[in-house]
């Protein structure tokens, strides 16, 4: 016998001349498993498991081209900016938005193969008792991510929980979930149930119950900021507990963990891994899209004092970097004052203020006023641009700050902002003076990776428009070069046990016990960061300390950082700057903001982003949930099933 993928067409046949072809429940045959093979042995289901989970992540986006770097271009962490072609993000402003938006309603042929998996373990009596148990744990683990990934999206979806045959053609009239609170119920019970069944340890590349409470956890404060149930708060608690306290510890090369020089930590619990015999740089944007494209010519062109050395004997940077990460992300990371110990703003602390005199940042009107130069071709570069003086979103300030250093100072401008930082920062983000596969790069004007460096004064020529470029997700030293057919050992962590503690701490936070939350932030604070721990003893602190820990722990991974913005503006409050609960999210509705730092690194401005338009990021309530694609809806108004959009779309 063969297990088949049935279509479920003959749903309504009298209607089908009427409708779209395109079935309700997506079940059309792909490939066939003989039935005895795979469920005759542990060894055989296992394999089907595990190509359950590469269809699972690669098709949810969890862990594939985009899911991270993409994400993050919509909070204020990252941008995506592109002159060449690819433009800006169309969700950061909502300008790419319509009822016709699919982030992942129809999710049936994977729900097929998970309920496969839970059936057959039931069914089997090839398995023991024990192996039934953890098949059927890793067939719900599965099937809950599924859910979860289309609640937190899109709030409901139809719950297909069982194998459905010609003969069970009737059953497949199922209704969405009629609520959100309806959809986490259905989530939960199956993270729950997985739970009680997962090992503590498994392969590289599957689940294993820590691994399977992070993901709970965060699908319970997902559902509390969605619902306000208390007892999601308690599951949170309960979930991520155990894996702070039961589970591996904190790994002490925290930049390792998202390349390939760390890539089995223990801390990870779960993550997706690509071998190098069949992964190219080209294949993902967490590579291609990150390194830039610098030729001799473009450092020739633009006078650079140091070019890059090419050691390879081809161009170091041949890819197309779209992706960056922005100041504002950079001033997450604290620096230590080098007197007092503390950790600031690296603009609070005393050896900034003892080395840089700040200036209104208004004053600067005039392109090249802070420095000028021209290239061998003609054409000038300058700080600030004039497209600094365009575009620009009104409602903010059009640059932050302006500083300038002052006489006799020992260090450059690039040495005062960046040193004594978090340990992550340089762990996550290229910056001037970093080194980046074998180069030492600059980042200031006329640097050998910066802005003005190729055609584009304004940078987006597959090149910086922030001042920065994403480290952390790509890899440290591709061989030879980062470059489109470079081979590379490619992984992304899916859970781990630092958001464990970050899950902890918000949900601590939720039930008012402060100083609990502030233990859990420190956890990560301390040991990734090499911070002093947070002294916050009020909600208000806590919450601020809270955030920018997440941000900087949490940062281009896996869409985190978007996702925990929506559940801070439903909480409201300190969470999203003393909005009312469910108010329009401060953080996604601002322009984002870049550096500039003049060629002898005396002076650097931070302003608003505008090229192409990027300083109109909007959120408005809609975007609490993304809608439910409108060609779904008509094909089940169609069939007689219900069909309500969600609220705004």
């Amino acid at each position: 016998m063969k297990l088949q993928y049935l279509s479920l067409a003959a749903i309504g046949l009298g209607m089908l001349s009427l409708v779209s072809c395109k079935d309700t429940l997506d079940t059309h045959p792909t490939e066939t498993f003989d039935e005895a093979t795979v469920w005759g042995s542990k060894a055989t289901a296992d394999a089907f498991i595990y190509g359950t989970y590469d269809n699972v992540i690669a098709n949810l986006g969890i862990g594939g081209s985009g899911s991270c770097v993409g994400w993050e271009a919509r909070t204020p962490n990252g941008i995506r900016c592109s002159q060449v072609g690819e433009g800006i993000d169309g969700v950061a402003t909502e300008t790419g938005l319509s009822n016709g938006t699919d982030m992942g309603i129809s999710r049936f042929s994977m729900l097929r193969r998970c309920n496969l998996i839970i059936q057959k373990a039931q069914e089997s009596t090839a398995l023991s008792e024990a192996e039934k148990a953890e098949v059927i744990a890793q067939g719900r683990f599965l099937r809950g991510l599924i859910f979860f990934d289309q609640a937190k999206k899109m709030g409901r979806f139809v719950p297909l929980r069982e194998v459905l045959s010609e003969s069970d053609s009737l059953k497949a009239n199922i209704p969405m979930t009629a609520t959100v609170a309806e959809s986490y119920k259905v989530v939960m019970e199956d993270l729950e149930a997985a739970i009680s069944g997962m090992p503590v340890s498994a392969p590289a590349g599957i689940a294993n119950k820590y691994a399977a409470e992070v993901i709970m956890s965060r699908a319970a404060l997902q559902a509390y900021a969605y619902t306000g149930d208390q007892t999601y708060l308690d599951k949170a608690i309960a979930a991520a507990s155990d894996v702070v306290t039961n589970g591996p510890s904190l790994s002490s090369n925290y930049s390792g963990m998202f390349n390939e020089t760390n890539d089995m930590d223990p801390e990870i619990l779960w993550g997706y891994y690509r071998l190098r015999t069949n992964t190219t740089i080209g294949g993902y944007d967490e590579l291609i899209r990150t390194y830039p494209n610098i030729s001799a010519g473009d450092q020739s062109s633009s006078l650079c004092p140091d070019p890059l050395k090419f050691s390879s004997g081809a161009p170091t940077f041949e890819a197309w970097a779209i992706f960056f990460p922005t100041q504002d992300l950079v001033d997450q990371y604290l620096a230590i004052d080098e007197t007092t110990g503390e950790a600031l703003p690296w603009y609070e602390t005393s050896q900034y203020k003892a080395a840089v005199t700040e200036h209104d940042p208004l004053s600067v009107t005039t392109a090249g006023q802070i420095d000028s130069y021209v290239r061998t071709d003609g054409n000038p570069r300058r700080i600030p641009t004039p497209q600094d003086f365009q575009q620009l979103n009104n409602a903010h300030p059009a640059a932050l700050r302006y500083g300038t250093l002052n006489a006799g100072s020992t260090r450059d401008i690039s040495d005062i902002i960046y040193s004594n930082r978090d340990k992550r920062m340089d762990g996550c983000i290229v910056r001037d003076k970093s080194t980046w596969v074998g180069e030492t790069v600059g980042l200031n004007l006329a640097g050998n990776i910066s802005m003005g460096v190729r055609d584009k004064e304004d940078g987006g020529w597959y090149n910086t428009t922030t001042g920065y470029y994403w480290r952390k997700c790509n890899i440290a030293n591709p061989e030879p070069r980062a470059y489109f057919n470079c081979l590379v050992a490619l992984h992304y962590n899916l859970a781990r046990v630092g958001e464990a503690y970050m899950n902890l701490a918000e949900a601590y936070l939720l039930k008012g016990r402060v100083s609990d939350a502030v233990t859990a932030l420190n956890a990560t604070r301390t040991r990734h960061g090499g911070l002093p721990e947070s002294t916050a003893s009020t909600a208000d602190e806590a919450w601020a300390d809270y955030i920018r820990e997440r941000r900087v722990e949490m940062c281009n991974e896996s869409g985190d950082i978007y996702f925990s913005y929506l559940r801070w503006g439903k909480y409201g409050g300190a969470a999203n700057h003393g909005r009312t609960p469910g108010d329009i999210i401060y953080d996604l509705d601002r322009p984002v903001y870049k550096i500039e730092i003049n060629r002898d690194r005396t002076a650097f401005i931070i302003n608003q982003v505008t090229l192409l338009n990027s300083a109109s990021r909007a959120f408005t309530e809609r975007r609490y949930l993304f809608p439910i694609p409108i060609s779904f809806l008509n094909t089940r108004e169609a069939y007689g099933l219900d069909h309500e959009q969600n609220e705004l779309w």
